[in-house]
């Protein structure tokens, strides 16, 4: 096994000033690593069962769904504002710096259906609690999270509710 942090680097300052960016895009195009990265999501899946795993844009997408294909799981969608078609179920949430939005599209959870939501990072929990109060809002079960990396400084696992699995696969 790789020590998986060997193969993701810091960039300084970007998005923006002050930010140290975990870049994992170097992973996806090595399928060992990205297979590795991903393996403890994969145990969590197995554990789980979950009926739909919901990725969360732009990075959750890649590894959602790569993981629903694999497990023959429904893949749900979890959008910036304006990017669905149809009629959509959203949220508002705040950020650091203003407030954001997520949608999905109304109709597409089964009322009470089992649904992981998975994105890249896990901070400071904001989008992920947002990602979670939607699925609910949608009439889904939410019954956890994974993410592929974690910055445990941000202590962002304390605004996501405590009785849900949450794994995270490399951890800061």
């Amino acid at each position: 096994m790789e020590n998986l942090k060997d193969y993701i680097p810091e960039i300084y300052n970007f998005p923006n000033e002050g930010i140290v960016f975990k870049d994992i895009n170097p992973i996806y195009n090595q399928p060992k690593l990205w297979n590795q990265i991903t393996l403890p999501i994969q145990e969590l899946i197995t554990t789980i069962k979950p009926d739909y795993i919901a990725g969360v844009e732009a990075r959750g997408f890649i590894t959602a769904s790569a993981l629903a294909f694999k497990n023959q799981i429904g893949l749900i969608t979890i959008r910036k504002p304006n990017k669905l078609p149809g009629k959509v179920i959203g949220v508002n949430y705040q950020l650091e710096y203003g407030e954001d939005r997520l949608e999905i599209q109304q109709d597409l959870i089964t009322k009470q259906s089992k649904i992981l939501i998975i994105d890249d990072l896990l901070a400071t929990g904001g989008t992920a609690s947002a990602a979670g109060e939607l699925i609910i809002k949608a009439g889904g079960n939410l019954i956890g999270y994974g993410f592929l990396v974690e910055l445990t400084k941000l202590e962002g696992r304390k605004r996501l509710e405590n009785n849900l699995y949450i794994k995270s696969s490399v951890k800061y």
